[in-house]
């Protein structure tokens, strides 16, 4: 069993990741699939629909010899289209889904040290946070858009730190208000560490996230090399499935990466491993600590 409660340094949160998944493959795998996949399966076909009209229109006003001046309105009044705010909203309620269903299945991992997890047990964790978490992360998301608005740099900073604040109510029920304090509490004197894994993970998530990107690129490319200028919404819609999907489910895996930040600064400031620890001491034999992080 992998202690989540625990100090690591900034490699052992990344191999800790990886272990994590390893070991929890299949039933995390297999909650990702049945709790975020139907939201992500509808959120790519509602893109590739949106895409398709985009192409259609594109094609007409390029194909004629006088142009459509009507063609630049229609494009533009695809982006207050009903299509495209749902391709919105669902494209935020994935991201959300999956980021509770990450952190449920670690919270339930802790709590039953290490047991067989399954898709059930998530989503009664996921089911009660799902209007928290959202709200958390729309105003999360405004408040960080005003930083980079106005100030570039602060910006930056609010950003990674909330990067926290799904873990942190995720693991500890908080509103809005107490989230934001908890997050700028934990991450005292540990921005650049949480900066740094939120960098190192996110190049490789997305490195390993061109895999599912390959669908998307050939059929770009067919069309842009005039190679199939008639190109069908369902191919469209199934490269955008693909590609969609397969990014969101991914995503857990930076996730996992920023719940390890979460409890690594929590264990930290509240040694709540130790703790535990101690109370199971003449039960089951410690983990041993892992090293200080430095200034790093």
């Amino acid at each position: 069993m992998i202690q989540l409660f625990l100090q690591r340094d900034f490699g052992n949160k990344i191999n800790a990741t990886f272990q994590y998944i390893g070991q929890n493959f299949r039933s995390l795998g297999m909650a990702l699939l049945y709790i975020v996949g139907p939201v992500a399966l509808v959120a790519g076909i509602a893109t590739g629909i949106l895409q398709s009209n985009f192409l259609k229109i594109a094609t007409q006003a390029g194909g004629n010899k006088n142009p459509d001046p009507m063609a630049m309105f229609q494009i533009m009044s695809q982006f207050v289209s009903p299509t495209f705010w749902l391709v919105i909203l669902l494209s935020i309620l994935a991201n959300v889904v999956v980021i509770l269903t990450t952190y449920a299945h670690m919270k339930i991992y802790a709590r039953t040290n290490g047991a067989p997890i399954g898709v059930q047990e998530v989503w009664n964790e996921v089911q009660p946070a799902i209007g928290r978490a959202i709200i958390i992360s729309l105003l999360s998301s405004i408040v960080t858009f005003v930083g980079f608005m106005f100030f570039f740099i602060p910006g930056i900073y609010v950003a990674v730190v909330l990067s926290l604040s799904l873990a942190v109510t995720s693991f500890e029920g908080t509103d809005f208000g107490k989230t934001w304090e908890r997050c700028f509490k934990l991450i005292r004197d540990k921005w650049w560490s949480t900066f740094g894994l939120i960098i190192v993970m996110g190049i490789i998530v997305g490195i390993v996230g061109l895999i599912f990107a390959i669908p998307s690129a050939i059929v770009g490319f067919l069309i842009g090399g005039k190679l199939l200028p008639d190109v069908s919404v369902v191919w469209l819609t199934l490269a955008n499935v693909i590609a969609l999907v397969g990014r969101t489910l991914l995503n857990s895996m930076l996730y996992i990466a920023i719940g390890f930040q979460y409890t690594n600064l929590v264990e930290r400031q509240e040694g709540r491993g130790l703790i535990s620890d101690i109370d199971s001491i003449g039960t089951n034999p410690s983990q041993p600590r892992s090293t200080d992080e430095g200034s790093f």
